[in-house]
């Protein structure tokens, strides 16, 4: 593993395009579903999720049983966007990437709802796999 001051501007790039590509694909309202959501998520010791204001999951399993919970009530993304996008690059299996976004949900009851806000994953490769490992941000009630 190289620190981020080892790695050369072309290393830096590669990951920063890895990292954008993968937050990009995220933010598909075609293919944005409970399975895509976990899939992006790291099962390790460590992982943490907070968000608009509170820690929300101190560990994978309670955040996978609370996004299941969630997603049981969504139809679908009917919009969903990524609008701004930061990634730094922390180390060559280390980066973090903050962004905005701009959403609509409709819901099972058939009712739409704006989900826009401002999100920071904290990604770690493990073998060829980026995942997130930790990751908080906040949703714009409107």
């Amino acid at each position: 593993m190289k620190t981020q001051s080892e790695l050369n501007d072309s290393e830096k790039c590669k990951i920063t395009d890895e990292i954008r590509t993968i937050v990009n694909n995220f933010f598909n309202p075609n293919t944005l579903n409970l399975e895509s959501h976990i899939a992006l998520r790291a099962d390790v010791d460590g992982y943490v999720m907070g968000s608009d204001g509170k820690i929300l999951y101190t560990d994978f399993n309670s955040y996978k049983e609370g996004i299941t919970q969630t997603f049981e009530t969504f139809e679908r993304f009917t919009k969903l966007k990524c609008t701004k996008m930061f990634v730094y690059v922390l180390a060559s299996d280390a980066a973090s990437c903050t962004t905005e976004f701009e959403g609509t949900i409709l819901t099972k009851d058939g009712d739409s709802f704006i989900h826009n806000g401002s999100w920071t994953f904290v990604f770690k490769k493990f073998g060829n796999d980026w995942k997130v490992v930790q990751e908080n941000g906040t949703h714009l009630h409107e």
